[in-house]
C-alpha cells in the first residue's frame, strides 16, 4: 500500500516534471506542447488512481487518495485549458477551433474532476478549494471560458498575458491545496506503518511464546501416556464440535459420523453407518469427480474439492473437503477420515455480490443514457436484444453472461461528452461530431486497464460497437470479423432500438422503415450473419421490445 502511495508522490515529485511546469510557467515551451504535457500527465494520473485503488484496504485511506487524484486531475486539466486558450488569445485573429475543441474537452474532465474531489474530499479540503473558486481572479477565468464555450466567437479579444497570469496564479493555489494534501496522506501511512510494525511485534512475541508453551507441553506429555490420551480425545472433541466429520473404511463404508454430519444432512448416525457417502451424493455432482477423489485417496495422498451433499429431506448443503488416508506403521492404509465445512451460506453470499456487481454496472449504463434523456429501458433492451443474438450465434453461456451483463454500458463515454453536443436537437456539424464520436474513445480508457472479465468486457463493447462491417465506422475503421463478436452484436442491438424510439434530434422509426434499413446494411454496417438471425428470429426480439417499451400498457395487459 505504502509502495503505491510513493509511487504516486513520485508522479507530482518527479525532477523532469518541476522542471517542464517551470518552463511552461516561463512561456519557454510552445502552447501545443504544454497542452499535450498536461493530457500525459492526466492519462499517468488516471493509470494511478486505478492501480492505487485496487491495492488499499484501508476504507479512510482510500478515501484520501481518491480526493486527491481528483484534485490533481482538476489541475492538470485546467493546465490543459491554460495552454489551449493561451494558444488561442496568442495568434490575435480568428479562434482556433481545434484548440477550442480541446479547451471544452478539457473543461469537462475539470468539471467531472472537481466534482468527484468535492463528493470525497474532507471538509477542511473542500473549504480551501471553495475559497480559490469564490475570488474574482478565478470567476474572470470561468468567464473567459464559457464566452467561449458557445462556440460562436469568430477572433480573439483577450490579453494573452493577463490570461495565462490569472490561470497560472489560480493553478499555484490548487498546487498548494494538492502538496497539503499530500502531506495529510503521508502522515496518515506514517502513523498505520508504526501501528502494523508494533502489531508484528506483538505477534512474533506471542508466536515466541507460543513455540516455548508447546515445547514444554510435548516435554510433559512424553512422560504421560494417559494424559496424552486424554488430550487426543479432547482434540477429538474439538474438531467434532467445529467441523462435519466422518470415517470410512477401506471399501468406502462409513464408520463414523459425528452430530455436525447427522445435522446436516438430516440422517440419523443409525441411518448413516455400513452406508456409503452415495447417500449423500447429490445428482449434480459429476462422476469423475468421486472418481479423481478415490484414484488420489488410494495413493495415499490427501484430497481437497468442493462437494455438493443432498439432505434426507432433498434439499442441498455444499461443503468444503478435506479427505485424509489414514496409515499404520506399515504404511498400510487403515481408513480414511473426511473434514468438512459448510460453506453453503459463503457461496451464496457470493452470488449475491456477483449479482451486486452486475446491478452496479446496468446502473452506470443507466447513467450513461439518462445524460442523453434515454431511459432504463434502451440499455435493457439492448441487453436483451444482445441475448439473444449471442444464443443464436453460438456464444459460450460464459461469454453470452458476459454481454448481457457489460451491453448496457455501450454508451458510458457520452458522460465526457459536452451537453451542448449531447443534447443537441438539430444535426451536428463536422467539428461537433468529431467530439462526439470521441464517446467510444473515453469508454474505452475508463475500463481497459481493469483485470475484472466483466468490466474488459465493457470497454470492447463501448469501443467497438460503433465500428461497421465494411469497415467505415469509427474510432478505428475496423473490418468484418477483426471487430471483436461483442461490439458486432451490440451494434445491431442498439441500432434497431435507437431506431424504434424517439431521440432529442429525431422521431421514431415506423418498423417498415426499420427493416429495410437494417437489410440494407447487411455486409455493410452489420455483420450479415447476425442480420439474418435477427429476421430469423425476428418475433423474439419484437417480444423483447413490446415488454421492455417504456409505456407500460403491454406490461399492464400482461399482468
Amino acid at each position: 500500500m505504502r509502495k503505491k502511495v510513493d509511487d504516486y508522490k513520485r508522479l507530482t515529485n518527479d525532477k523532469e516534471l518541476t522542471y517542464n511546469r517551470r518552463e511552461i510557467d516561463n512561456l519557454n515551451i510552445p502552447m501545443i506542447e504544454s497542452f499535450l504535457f498536461y493530457t500525459k500527465i492526466i492519462k499517468k494520473l488516471q493509470m494511478q488512481y486505478f492501480m492505487i485503488g485496487t491495492h488499499i484496504n484501508d476504507g479512510y485511506l482510500l478515501k484520501q487518495v481518491q480526493s486527491y487524484i481528483y484534485l490533481s486531475l482538476a489541475k492538470e486539466a485546467l493546465g490543459q485549458i491554460r495552454g489551449a486558450f493561451s494558444g488561442i488569445f496568442s495568434k490575435k485573429s480568428s479562434v482556433d477551433k481545434k484548440l477550442l475543441y480541446d479547451a471544452l474537452h478539457a473543461k469537462g474532465m475539470y468539471d467531472l474532476s472537481l466534482e468527484q474531489f468535492y463528493a470525497t474530499s474532507s471538509h477542511e479540503f473542500s473549504k480551501q478549494l471553495h475559497s480559490i473558486t469564490a475570488t474574482t481572479e478565478y470567476g474572470g477565468i470561468e468567464h473567459v471560458v464559457n464566452k467561449y464555450s458557445s462556440l460562436q466567437m469568430t477572433d480573439t479579444t483577450e490579453n494573452p498575458q493577463r490570461w495565462f497570469q490569472s490561470s497560472t496564479n489560480i493553478i499555484n493555489q490548487i498546487s498548494t491545496i494538492e502538496k497539503s494534501h499530500i502531506a495529510t496522506i503521508d502522515n496518515y501511512i506514517q502513523y498505520k506503518s508504526y501501528a502494523i510494525k508494533w502489531q508484528i511485534v506483538s505477534q512474533i512475541s506471542f508466536l515466541l511464546f507460543i513455540f516455548i508453551f508447546t515445547f514444554w507441553l510435548s516435554h510433559k506429555l512424553k512422560n504421560s501416556i494417559s494424559r496424552s490420551i486424554a488430550l487426543l480425545s479432547q482434540y477429538k472433541d474439538a474438531v467434532d464440535r467445529s467441523s462435519i466429520v466422518s470415517k470410512t473404511d477401506k471399501g468406502g463404508r462409513i464408520t463414523y459420523a459425528n452430530d455436525k454430519f447427522c445435522a446436516i444432512s438430516g440422517y440419523s448416525r443409525k441411518e448413516l453407518i455400513g452406508k456409503s457417502h452415495n447417500i449423500v451424493r447429490h445428482p449434480d455432482m459429476a462422476k469423475s469427480t468421486f472418481k479423481d477423489m478415490w484414484q488420489t485417496i488410494l495413493s495415499r495422498k490427501p484430497w481437497f474439492g468442493i462437494i455438493k451433499n443432498r439432505t434426507k429431506s432433498g434439499d442441498y448443503y455444499i461443503v468444503e473437503v478435506t479427505i485424509n488416508p489414514i496409515l499404520n506403521h506399515k504404511g498400510e492404509i487403515e481408513e480414511f477420515i473426511a473434514i468438512r465445512n459448510d460453506i453453503t451460506d459463503v457461496l451464496k453470499l457470493h452470488k449475491d455480490l456477483e449479482h451486486t456487481q452486475e446491478e452496479l454496472i446496468y446502473r452506470i449504463g443507466e447513467i450513461g443514457e439518462t445524460r442523453s434523456h434515454e431511459t432504463g429501458y434502451h440499455v435493457k433492451r439492448v441487453a436483451k436484444y444482445s441475448q439473444l443474438l449471442a444464443k443464436f450465434c453460438g456464444l459460450s453461456e460464459k461469454d453470452t453472461h458476459y454481454l448481457t451483463v457489460a451491453s448496457p454500458m455501450h454508451d458510458i463515454g457520452k458522460v465526457g461528452i459536452p451537453d451542448e453536443i449531447l443534447k443537441k436537437p438539430g444535426k451536428l456539424t463536422t467539428e461537433e461530431w468529431k467530439i462526439m464520436k470521441t464517446h467510444a474513445d473515453i469508454g474505452y480508457e475508463l475500463f481497459k486497464d481493469s483485470d475484472k472479465p466483466l468490466l474488459k468486457t465493457a470497454s470492447i463493447i463501448a469501443y467497438e460497437h460503433h465500428e461497421k462491417y465494411d469497415g467505415s465506422g469509427y474510432p478505428r475503421g475496423l473490418k468484418g470479423e477483426k471487430i471483436h463478436i461483442y461490439g458486432r452484436i451490440t451494434a445491431i442491438s442498439d441500432v434497431f432500438d435507437a431506431l424504434g424510439s424517439d431521440r432529442c434530434y429525431k422521431k421514431a422509426w415506423d418498423d417498415k422503415k426499420i427493416f429495410a434499413l437494417l437489410k440494407e446494411g447487411r455486409g455493410k454496417h452489420f455483420d450479415p450473419k447476425l442480420v439474418d438471425i435477427f429476421f430469423k428470429h425476428l418475433d423474439e426480439f419484437l417480444y423483447i421490445r413490446d415488454a421492455f417499451r417504456e409505456e407500460s400498457a403491454y406490461m399492464k395487459e400482461h399482468q
